[in-house]
This record gives structure tokens, C-alpha cells and sequence, in this order.
């Protein structure tokens, strides 16, 4: 079947697949595999995945993904296979695991893509340890095998269904799948059938910031300041957060909603590894997209706000690429960038100078940056030389990381982390996760932080940090309209 029909795929042909000889001989031949995990990978009939996902409400551990200009929506539930790693090593310790997965895993997909088949959905910590009271529940380092997977690519959707095997023969195999197969064919008529009045959702209630907070902001920077001038690092990046709580429990798939609809730019991730907490969030940084050896990221750094008018907004652009501190900081990314992959690739590709990326509420400096890796390069080795970018952390980064615990006095978790996803044939994409929140019940944690150089201003900075608590408190306010 090819790409450009599969959009036209109804139950019967959906059926023929699984009917088909090819998989009737492939069930066949994994019966005797000792591999213990089966992927399924079909076409199938058009769902919004983030549907698919809200009529699923029994999985606890829940997973989305989507990035509406790249036409790219992947939704996924339940836990088959869980990787996790803590420490210094976990990006190593992810790779091995991945590595010896290769043999653990009986793959067969009815069509061709580079998407197809098994992935592996996830993260990483910002640092090698992740203990704070909620943010434990996500590990250092943890991808999932979802037992089922939805993909929509442009035109192109897939399902995806992972099973243990348990020394099943293959017609046990067979009725689980068709079982499971049968319950996505469903989901159309339990869309068609199933409320389009506002549920509801509680009014939210801003934590309002204290004067002890701004006090600990200005001190972190004006400390950060005296270390450049010292010259122990050329820049630190601090963040902050900010608490909203509700009278009830927020729902994490209906802030990923208003995220998307609002942001179509940006990655909006949810990564939910239990029923009561979630982290969500809607960033326009890529850390790395790498297929058949191509490696793509960005230096994103430097911001100003949105203009009210056409001609604000064009002199504001204009005032961000001759900012001097705005283009140093940008700088700073993309060299280190550019630095780190020259060690495995021989041909690295960006433009001599930044454009502008707009986005809703913000303008950035914003940098493309392709690269041809070399041959045996471990994708998770690719990731942890990469993060934290300075965009996120600092330069010199081995001398600027260790301060920011210390300076911006919070847990970040995974915010500005590596979140994303991975195959075993050598392809994924990680975005860093900014813009974020941490839901846990009916209280929301917003993180956002802000690059300090010399010249800094501790109010100019607070104040951005306001303008990037934006997409997740237009999303929260959403949800306190959808109320009313």
C-alpha cells in the first residue's frame, strides 16, 4: 500500500491487512523467536490522536507529541517496556539498553516509513539526578514502549501495537491483535457518539509571586553578574517558576489541546507517567532531529516581545538583531553548537548570520544548523554533548552549569531537558523543553528562564520571564473559559 493512499483506508482494507499472507507468515515465525516483545505496525483510518487519546481514560501512563506546521501528531498509552537510567552515565546506559533491545523485539509494518514500527517515547533530566518529590516520578533518564501508538503524518496514519509475548502460540497472538485492532475501529463510532458540550473544568487560581520572589531573582542575577565580571563563565542561564493551583484536578490532554490550537510552531509534548501528574508544554527549540545520518538543530537565544502593529512588530525584530548583548548570547549557542558537532561530523551547515523567529507572543534569534554525522555515532551520545545548550545552561558550560542550583534557588526537573522520541533504526527527534509546566492534581508549576550576561537588567529579565510563562497561562486561562 502506498503513502499516498493510505489516507483512504476504511475497516475492510484495515482488516485485509492483518489477513494478508505476509503477517500470517510472520506470526508464524515469532512463535518460535525467543524475542519476547511483538510490534504491529499498520495503516489506519484518520483519528486526531490527541482524541484517541482522551477516550483511552484507563491508561495511567500517557504520552503526546505534535507539531502542527511539521504536520506531525504521535499519541500513545500504556507501558510494555520501560528504559531508565540515573546518574553521570544514563546516556550511555539509554543506549545500551536501546542497543540490546534490537534482539528482544519482533517487528512487522505493512508500510514503509521512517516512522513506522516500535518508538521510544520520553526524556531525559535537565540534571544526572532527579529526586524532588513530584519530579521523581520521571527518573533521570526513562523512554517507554507504549502498548499502543497512533501516528499522524500529514496524510499518513499509522497504529502501532506492542505486545509480550509470554510463550503465546500464534493465534492467542492473532485475537489479541485483532482484539486490539477492533477497539480502534471503534474509536470512530465512540467520536461520533460522544459529547461535544464544554466539560468542565475548575476555575484556576494564580499563587500570586510574593516580594520575596523578585527579591531572590534580582539577588541570583546580581550574584550571576559578579561571576561574569569575575570571569568564572561569560553566561549563565536562570530560570524561575510561578504556581497556579485549581479547585480540582487539571487535565493534562486538555492543556495540550489549546497548546497546539495556539502554538502551532512550536513542539507540544505531554509526558504523563502516572494518573495525577503530567509535564506539558509548548517550545519552539529543537535540540536535534537526526535521520539516515542527518543531523538538524538550532541555536534559539535572544528575545524580544511581539509588536501590537505591523511596523512595532517589524522595529522590534530590527531591534533584536542589532542588540549586542541579544546577538552575543545568541552567539555563544550556536558556537558551542557548532563546536560539539565538528567532533563527529565533517560537514557542518549554518548561516553566517541569525534571522528572526516569530512566535505568538515572542521573537528569537534563531539560527538553522544541519550536520552529516558520521558512521557508528550513537544518537543518545549526540544528546548528551548537546545539552544543555547555553541557550539553557550557560558558557562555558562545564563552568557556568554548576552555579545555576545555587543562583536560581529551584527544582527544574525536566524543564529545559531533552524530551522526545527514538526508533532502532537510527531515527528520532528531541525538542528542549521550555515553556513547560509540571501538573500534579490541581496544581500547575510554570518554568521559564532567561539567558544573563554582563549587562543584564534584573528587571528587563524578570519581565521576560513573565512574557515566557505565556503559552501555559494562555492555556490554563482556556480552561478557566471553557468554565464560564
Amino acid at each position: 500500500m502506498s503513502e499516498s493512499n493510505v489516507h483512504n483506508v476504511t475497516p475492510t482494507t484495515f482488516i485485509r491487512s492483518i489477513e494478508s499472507p505476509d503477517f500470517t507468515l510472520f506470526l508464524k515465525s515469532v512463535t518460535g523467536s525467543s524475542a519476547p516483545y511483538l510490534s504491529i505496525t499498520l495503516p489506519i483510518a484518520g483519528i486526531d490522536p490527541l482524541a484517541a487519546l482522551e477516550l483511552h481514560q484507563n491508561y495511567e501512563e500517557k504520552f503526546y507529541w505534535n507539531h502542527p506546521e511539521q504536520s506531525i501528531s504521535i499519541s500513545a498509552a500504556g507501558k510494555v517496556r520501560e528504559l531508565k537510567a540515573t546518574g553521570s552515565c544514563r546516556f550511555d546506559e539509554i543506549s545500551e539498553q536501546t542497543a540490546a533491545l534490537k534482539d528482544e523485539i519482533d517487528a512487522y509494518t505493512a508500510i514503509e516509513h521512517t516512522m513506522a514500527g516500535p518508538l521510544f517515547l520520553g526524556g531525559y533530566s535537565f540534571n544526572h539526578h532527579n529526586s524532588g518529590p513530584v519530579w521523581k516520578r520521571f527518573g533521570a533518564a526513562r523512554f517507554v514502549l507504549p502498548e499502543w501508538m497512533l501516528l499522524q503524518i500529514g496524510h499518513l496514519h499509522l497504529l502501532t501495537l506492542n505486545i509480550e509475548k509470554k510463550a503465546r502460540a500464534a493465534d492467542e497472538i492473532f485475537q489479541e491483535v485483532i482484539s486490539r485492532i477492533t477497539d480502534f475501529l471503534n474509536l470512530a463510532g465512540a467520536l461520533s457518539i460522544s459529547s461535544t458540550g464544554k466539560k468542565k473544568q475548575p476555575n484556576i487560581l494564580c499563587t500570586h509571586q510574593s516580594v520575596d520572589d523578585k527579591d531572590k531573582w534580582d539577588d541570583g542575577v546580581k550574584r550571576a553578574k559578579i561571576m561574569i565580571e569575575d570571569q568564572r563563565f561569560q553566561k549563565i542561564v536562570l530560570a524561575r517558576s510561578a504556581v497556579f493551583e485549581s479547585k480540582c484536578p487539571i487535565e493534562p490532554t486538555f492543556l495540550a489541546h489549546h497548546l497546539r490550537e495556539a502554538y502551532p510552531a512550536c513542539y507540544n509534548f505531554m509526558i504523563q507517567p502516572d494518573s495525577d501528574t503530567a509535564f506539558i508544554g509548548a517550545t519552539p527549540e529543537r535540540l536535534a532531529s537526526f535521520n539516515n545520518g542527518i543531523f538538524l538543530t538550532e541555536g534559539l537565544a535572544g528575545s524580544i516581545s511581539r509588536g501590537a502593529s505591523a511596523l512595532e512588530d517589524a522595529t522590534l525584530a530590527q531591534l533584536l538583531l542589532r542588540s549586542g548583548k541579544d546577538r552575543d548570547e545568541h552567539n555563544y549557542v550556536v558556537e558551542a553548537i557548532r563546536k560539539t558537532l565538528r567532533k563527529y561530523s565533517d560537514q557542518v551547515v549554518l548561516p553566517s548570520d541569525p534571522a528572526v523567529k516569530k512566535l505568538k507572543n515572542v521573537q528569537h534569534l534563531f539560527t538553522p544548523i544541519r550536520a552529516s554525522i558520521r558512521s557508528g555515532v550513537k544518537i543518545h551520545k549526540l544528546i548528551e554533548e548537546l545539552h544543555p545548550t547555553p541557550a539553557v545552561g550557560g558558557f562555558p558550560r562545564d563552568k557556568a552549569v554548576p552555579y545555576i542550583h545555587d543562583l536560581e534557588r529551584i527544582d527544574r526537573g525536566w524543564y529545559a531537558s531533552p524530551v522526545g522520541w527514538f526508533n532502532l533504526n537510527g531515527c528520532g527527534e528531541f525538542a528542549v523543553a521550555i515553556r513547560s509546566a509540571l501538573i500534579h492534581k490541581n496544581r500547575a508549576e510554570l518554568y521559564a528562564g532567561c539567558g544573563i550576561v554582563s549587562d543584564s537588567d534584573p528587571d528587563i529579565e524578570w519581565d521576560e520571564t513573565l512574557m515566557k510563562f505565556k503559552p501555559v497561562m494562555h492555556a490554563m486561562n482556556q480552561l478557566q473559559d471553557d468554565d464560564e
